[in-house]
């Protein structure tokens, strides 16, 4: 295994082990988050005109919001955020309603949420937010929408580092579209990450060859080399990455 990859591995396998360990117990939920999850608005509507909390949770934590937002149910998410549910609200796992959509790819749900003041920085026990796994699941327009967010000129902001790691990990899970919005969004091709490897070698180390020909045009350096001496070409070689040997080898 890459040790590239190794600390987003763990975050998500300690997420694989809360989600199965919280399966083995019963939620306890409320018609209000059972009206949600369906995606039933007069149901949902019907119970909060009978006084139930908009913000009440399960036992683990979830609201309304939350459930509405995991099944993509936008008009429920819209009606609950006008009733005043807290955006920004987290399970026992430190997981928001944001996190869950984008995880999922509900790009109109994440649109909702961040237009009513979700915050993107926010991350989970596990270390995920929802850029992270927007960029592992390769959820395109959901990346987008959350770089605009986070790089707007009154955003939140991306740091350096982070950007870098998340470009490193779409190259080498092969998400091409997402490497070429990334960098177009400005960030470097020629980040470092662990060792000081290089998005470009992320792509050599696991055959990506449309990814390192997306990084070769938007100013990718084949030439760098990394904290052992190797450059990219030298990680294609040795990884057995045929395809993008050849291109990098034509390349020079």
């Amino acid at each position: 295994m890459n040790p590239l990859y190794t600390k987003y591995i763990t975050r998500l396998v300690v997420l694989l082990g809360i989600l199965l360990l919280t399966g083995c117990s019963r939620e306890y939920t409320t018609e209000l988050m059972n009206a949600a999850k369906d995606g039933n608005l007069q149901a949902v509507q019907a119970a909060a005109q009978r006084d139930a909390d908009i913000n009440q949770r399960s036992n683990k934590g979830k609201s309304a919001l939350m459930f509405a937002a995991s099944e993509n149910h936008a008009d429920v998410v819209q009606w609950l955020l006008e009733q005043g549910a807290d955006v920004n609200a987290t399970d026992n796992y430190g997981t928001t309603a944001l996190i869950v959509a984008a995880t999922a790819g509900h790009d109109e749900v994440v649109k909702l949420l961040l237009e009513n003041g979700a915050d993107a920085t926010l991350r989970d026990d596990s270390g995920g937010a929802a850029l992270v796994n927007a960029v592992y699941f390769g959820r395109v327009k959901t990346v987008q929408l959350l770089l605009d967010y986070l790089l707007a000129d009154k955003g939140p902001g991306l740091e350096k580092r982070d950007a870098e790691e998340l470009l490193m990990l779409a190259s080498g899970l092969g998400h091409t579209d997402i490497v070429s919005l990334m960098v177009k969004a400005g960030i470097d091709p020629n980040g470092r990450g662990l060792k000081q490897r290089t998005p470009l070698m992320a792509a050599a180390a696991f055959d990506r060859p449309e990814v390192a020909k997306v990084l070769l045009a938007l100013g990718a350096d084949p030439e760098i080399r990394d904290e052992d001496g190797q450059t990219a070409l030298d990680v294609a070689r040795d990884r057995g990455s045929d395809d993008v040997l050849a291109l990098l080898s034509n390349g020079r």
